[in-house]
């Protein structure tokens, strides 16, 4: 008996250096100006900053070639106002579609110019 508790008690505790997962979010009201600016990192990933300073990674489904160079973004709002991980970001008329949209701590590095 005492066997069974301890083998449940071991497969409920996370695994030992790994991290949890993390949440996917959503930022409303993208048409409202939701989104104060972005940053950034590669061709598939960009951090955005809401009205509230809250700092999220999106990571793209697949390179987005117009992205390293970017002054601007727009979001296709067709199907709704709400930027998730369903949403598709519009990059010099490049449509880059969200795979993953999270929320992170801390504002990400500035890259070198």
């Amino acid at each position: 008996m005492s066997y069974a508790i301890l083998l449940l008690a071991a497969l409920a505790a996370p695994a030992a250096g790994r991290a949890p997962a993390e949440e996917e979010v959503r930022i409303p009201f993208v048409q409202f100006g939701a989104i104060r600016t972005f940053r950034t990192e590669g061709d598939d990933i960009v951090y955005l900053e809401d009205r509230r300073r809250n700092w999220y990674r999106a990571t793209l489904s697949g390179p987005c070639l117009a992205l390293p160079m970017a002054v601007r973004l727009g979001v296709d709002r067709r199907y709704g106002s709400t930027l998730d991980n369903t949403s598709t970001l519009v990059v010099d008329g490049e449509r880059c579609r969200i795979n993953s949209l999270v929320r992170i701590a801390a504002p990400p590095p500035r890259r070198r110019r």
